[in-house]
Formats: C-alpha cells, structure tokens, sequence
C-alpha cells in the first residue's frame, strides 16, 4: 500500500512561511483573516437554510424534512 503522508506533519509555520516570503506579512495576515470571515458568513447562511419550508428546501436541492406528526391522540377517546 502506498503512504500518501508525509513522514512527518508539517507545522502551520511550515506552511505560512513561503506565503509571508512571496508576499509579505500584512498582505497574508488580511487574507486569513478575510478566509475566517467567509466560513463565518458561511456558516451563518447554512443555519439560516434550516428554516426554510420543504418546497423551498426542495427547490433549492436540499431534501425535505419530515412534515410534523399530527396528534390525533386529541380526537381519540
């Protein structure tokens, strides 16, 4: 079986520091902090999809939740 892996994980600093090389610190540190904002507004955007009503839900491609069971334990005797 193939190791896909690298041997060892490779720390974040590994990661950033040629991105802060080729393109400074600041320029960096506003792109991470921009990407943080979007999963933020992502993520807000994806709890307000659970409101929706199944057509809507449907139309858009999500699936349709359950309608609600009606208590007819009222009505029996």
């Amino acid at each position: 079986m193939l190791d896909v892996l690298p041997p060892s994980p490779l720390s974040v600093r590994q990661h950033v520091q040629p991105l802060i090389e080729n393109h400074g610190f600041w320029p960096v540190i506003k792109a991470a902090f921009a990407a943080r904002r979007n999963l933020r507004r992502e993520a807000k955007h994806a709890r307000s999809l659970a409101h929706l009503s199944p057509h809507l839900r449907r139309d858009v491609g999500l699936p349709p939740e359950a309608p609600p069971e009606r208590e007819y334990s009222r009505w029996l005797p």
